[in-house]
């Protein structure tokens, strides 16, 4: 795999399952960027990688990032990895590019914010590929005044195995829903797949999940989110009262009501879990400051608590209220 030694420097951190998908991001990304480092379990999967990237391959994250600090940490896997880990991690700089949420709760996320998630910290942590860093969404003309106040919402994320978790593809629609929108007052939510019971840890959802939302006034949003499908590709529609939009990982159309198209991408950019995620990374590479978490946590607690109530309703069978756990957690 080529490299140049001006690149930037990247170590990846990654388990069995994950460490071809890091080899094929490697690859897209090429000359960009310089591997000096691959951690995980010692398993043979993980051992190629570092083998192909010509890095020698380690299994304490810390001490690999200690002995040789990079500039970007790509955590394909949270195994073994400790919240004093990533401490270290960010407060030597590095920017960390995670496929996981590195919080399921509320109060784990409140510790996480605070790990350079804002520009006045040395390192930060951001999740890939979110859908509001696609080619697609960024496309999009500021297309919120344009809708309407009465908005129906549908937002579907497929994903292989392999492509983010159920749990990285739930918070992610919840993000995106939530910015058209405001907060939920119920959400119902079903669980379709392999599990014999609900889970009661976010980490272990897997299957198909379907959640409607009721929002304050006349607006309501669909989300269906699955881990197990055959492709891999997010796809946004608003139907306001003034325009609808529809947004795909790589394009997107705003449409008056009449029908006539008022402005769109060609359907022509990248597409794919792992063209998602380089994309993401280049334009981090290009514009150092285009993807800082917002200085407020709210916007990612809220859409935690939506997670959350997800996962409530799964087990009661009941609509659940996120605006309920948020307060039951301040």
């Amino acid at each position: 795999m080529p490299k140049h030694e001006l690149s930037p420097e990247v170590t990846i951190w990654t388990d069995a399952r994950h460490a071809p998908l890091a080899g094929e991001v490697m690859n897209l990304m090429g000359s960009a960027l310089k591997p000096i480092g691959v951690g995980g379990p010692p398993v043979t999967e993980v051992n190629q990688l570092a083998k192909d990237l010509s890095c020698q391959p380690h299994d304490d994250l810390r001490k690999l990032l200690v002995d040789r600090p990079a500039a970007y940490l790509l955590m394909n896997s949270l195994g073994g990895v400790t919240p004093d880990d990533l401490h270290a991690v960010t407060d030597q700089g590095t920017t960390v590019l995670t496929l996981e949420p590195i919080a399921s709760d509320l109060q784990g996320l409140s510790t996480s914010l605070k790990l350079g998630t804002t520009t006045g910290a040395p390192g930060r942590i951001l999740s890939a590929p979110t859908f509001g860093q696609s080619p697609g969404f960024l496309s999009a003309a500021d297309p919120y005044e344009l809708l309407g106040d009465r908005r129906a919402i549908r937002f579907t994320s497929d994903g292989q195995p392999g492509h983010g978790s159920l749990f990285a593809r739930l918070f992610d629609a919840w993000l995106t829903v939530l910015s058209f929108t405001l907060m939920p007052e119920t959400i119902d939510a079903s669980l379709v797949g392999p599990l014999v019971e609900p889970p009661e840890d976010l980490r272990a959802l897997t299957g198909s999940l379907l959640a409607h939302a009721r929002m304050p006034g006349e607006n309501a949003a669909l989300l269906e989110v699955t881990d197990t499908a055959g492709r891999t590709g997010r796809v946004l529609r608003v139907h306001g009262d003034l325009a609808s939009l529809s947004i795909k990982d790589s394009a997107y159309t705003l449409r008056g009501p009449d029908g006539k198209i008022l402005d769109q991408t060609d359907d022509s950019g990248p597409d794919g879990f792992v063209d998602m995620l380089a994309a993401q990374w280049r334009r981090l590479l290009d514009q150092p400051n285009s993807a800082v978490q917002p200085a407020h946590a709210q916007p990612q607690a809220d859409a935690m608590a939506c997670c959350l109530a997800c996962l409530l309703s799964i087990r009661t069978g009941q609509p659940e209220s996120p605006v309920k756990l948020l307060e039951m957690n301040r």
